[in-house]
């Protein structure tokens, strides 16, 4: 028997892994056991929901919280020296609205952080603060590699403290590490890959590439592509558009608008966003007859307060898009339900409205027309809290050259390319295909197998 040996400690890595093809095929050789370790107050809904007896779960060591790991979280997070890291410092500490801390200490915070992303460009610098970390030898992990034994650590996001302590300790027995990038924006600000994997996997040869420039990376690597997009390639668990209208509560004689928040970078201009889409359907700025679906973010979805509040003033549709497992800001999850409604809101969407996340992406994958609101709203702030400069972050600008997306910059742009979509959902497709074959590379819905025919060929 080989065992498999993983953290659960992100619930987009449960989407992608736990609940795609790459579990399914694992679990289909009985010489392999599948240890995952989770937060303890998840790990009773986890075992509902993958009650497999060849999985077992054990209580994932907290480790994010300790002294020593946030010291090199901090380290590592400013010695990232792209682009997008060095906009996302100074907006945090120079330039933030509503930013309660002195002003010296801001500007402090922001020269000590900028000589490390200075440094950062060197790679003795990056070498140096890798080769220390190792150093450390936290014990948290000791007794799971002790008790269960296993053939292969997986580490499936390699950005979080869990990844780098578990990593750190199984280099140490010379046991095997198979890592993986978990998103686009990873090595833009994210991860230096501070404990480096045995073999890494990432999403497609163009993070190959950055994992060597920015990751120093000269290991055994591979792209497999996007394992949680291959039910979009696949076309599964989509229902009929009228039974899925039906479900939440639209009409099934008009257009339907997908807007999904982006997070929460930009959270202030998204409910001013909203007032003017609003209004420009009720003045009939928008010609045809259209609704309003809303997609929170999972990571800051809305209390229900604020969704009555919305759905009592704008008349918008609005489901929420996780299962809450308790009341914690961490404690949801992808569950089989919230699958379906995202594959659902974007096959029967006309139209999806996002300002900077993954959904450019998803809904590319569908050939929805692409609108992305590249202005503040009913205000107009200075350019570093401002929606044009999200497009500058470097995952983002990627996208942007290939032509498939409408980049609103007024209101009255907003209903311009709302109507332009509707009336021909062909233009930019060209682009959006682009868009496709860029982030994702394998269109086949395939890559949940790519990604257990590694782990397999790792054991």
């Amino acid at each position: 028997m080989k065992t498999v040996l993983a953290n659960v400690s992100n619930s987009f890595f449960v989407r992608n892994f736990l609940r795609g093809d790459a579990l399914k095929i694992l679990l289909e050789r009985r010489d392999v056991r599948i240890v995952l370790l989770a937060p303890k107050n998840k790990i009773d809904y986890y075992k509902k929901e993958f009650p497999d007896k060849q999985i077992s779960f054990d209580a994932l060591p907290d480790v994010r919280n300790l002294r020593i790991e946030r010291f090199f979280k901090f380290l590592e997070m400013a010695s990232i020296h792209t682009k997008t890291s060095y906009m996302l410092t100074k907006s945090q500490y120079l330039h933030r609205t509503g930013l309660q801390r002195m002003r010296l200490l801001s500007y402090l915070d922001y020269f000590e952080r900028y000589i490390f992303w200075q440094l950062g460009r060197y790679y003795f610098w990056r070498a140096m603060i890798r080769k220390a970390y190792f150093i450390f030898n936290n014990s948290q992990f000791n007794y799971i590699l002790d008790k269960y034994g296993p053939d292969l650590v997986f580490l499936p996001s390699m950005i979080h403290s869990e990844d780098y302590v578990l990593a750190r300790a199984a280099r140490k027995r010379k046991i095997k590490t198979l890592g993986m990038t978990l998103s686009w924006d990873n090595f833009y600000s994210k991860t230096l890959l501070m404990v480096q994997p045995d073999q890494l996997m990432v999403h497609t040869d163009q993070i190959v590439e950055q994992a060597k420039r920015f990751g120093d990376f000269r290991g055994q690597i591979c792209a497999t592509g996007i394992p949680q997009y291959d039910i979009y390639f696949k076309r599964q668990n989509l229902m009929p558009r009228g039974e899925f209208f039906e479900k939440i509560g639209a009409d099934s004689s008009k257009k339907l608008l997908l807007y999904a928040f982006s997070g929460k970078s930009g959270l202030n201009i998204e409910f001013s966003v909203l007032e003017i889409l609003y209004r420009a359907i009720k003045d009939k700025k928008i010609k045809d007859d259209v609704q309003v679906l809303l997609r929170p973010y999972p990571r800051y979805d809305f209390p229900k307060e604020k969704f009555d509040e919305l759905k009592e003033k704008y008349k918008f549709l609005i489901v929420q898009p996780v299962f809450h497992t308790g009341e914690g800001k961490g404690d949801w999850e992808f569950n089989e339900d919230a699958v379906e409604l995202l594959a659902n809101s974007l096959a029967h969407s006309d139209l999806v409205i996002n300002m900077y996340s993954t959904f450019f992406i998803e809904a590319a994958i569908f050939d929805k027309p692409l609108v992305a609101i590249g202005f503040d709203g009913e205000k107009n702030f200075e350019y570093w809290n401002s929606a044009v400069r999200f497009f500058d972050w470097e995952h983002l600008a990627q996208i942007g050259k290939t032509n498939g997306i409408a980049r609103a910059k007024n209101p009255d742009q907003l209903s311009e390319f709302i109507n332009r979509c509707l009336s021909d959902p062909q233009w930019l497709g060209e682009g959006r295909r682009e868009l496709v074959l860029q982030q994702c590379q394998f269109t086949d819905g395939k890559s949940g197998e790519r990604l257990a025919k590694t782990i397999l060929g790792a054991l």
